[in-house]
């Protein structure tokens, strides 16, 4: 049962990632990272560590809101036009996920490792590939969570905590820190 509670997670925190990658507006962003966070949570709840869980998610949910207060651009912004590369990009980034996680790295379970190798790539992807200074902090703050639950996977309850708590700590600035307004900034794309 707790196998596929982590998978859940790990599905949902690539789903979580994936619309971060495809969205353009303030509820898509704070949607996409609040699917991350959840799905991480999750992960890590499966996996027995419900302080980390609690914190990667009470973080997620606190940058997610934060956010969603300080982006200029309303709606979802959801693959609008041009988005078919970024959708190729998720599946095949999903795919080299869970063949990352399952086959090459070794530390805590496979589940744990593929949302974490899912949740920074795309956010890492997401984070180069933007010119929106809302998308990239966005995109930095899952990127936070992820590093948050991989520094966790070391079967040490301390360092679970402690890495959670900073992961948190870090997603919740990224999403506070100000951004310029859509006329003053540069073009989005």
């Amino acid at each position: 049962m707790t196998g596929v509670l982590a998978l859940m997670g790990a599905v949902m925190a690539w789903f979580g990632a994936s619309i971060l990658v495809l969205a353009d507006a303030r509820r898509g962003f704070a949607f996409g990272l609040l699917l991350v966070a959840a799905g991480l949570s999750l992960e890590r709840l499966a996996e027995g560590g419900w302080q980390p869980a609690l914190l990667l998610a009470a973080g997620g949910l606190t940058a997610a809101l934060v956010g969603l207060r300080r982006t200029h651009r309303p709606g979802w912004g959801l693959l609008g036009p041009g988005s078919t590369p970024r959708v190729i990009l998720c599946l095949v980034f999903g795919a080299g996920a869970v063949w990352l996680g399952t086959a090459l790295l070794t530390i805590g379970s496979w589940q744990g490792r593929t949302a974490v190798a899912a949740v920074a790539a795309l956010g890492a992807a997401r984070l180069l590939t933007t010119d929106d200074q809302r998308a990239g902090l966005t995109a930095g703050a899952a990127v936070a969570l992820a590093c948050g639950l991989a520094a966790g996977l070391v079967n040490s309850p301390e360092a679970e905590t402690a890495a959670a708590l900073a992961g948190a700590l870090a997603a919740v600035t990224l999403c506070a820190m100000p951004s310029l307004p859509e006329a003053a900034g540069a073009p989005s794309g």
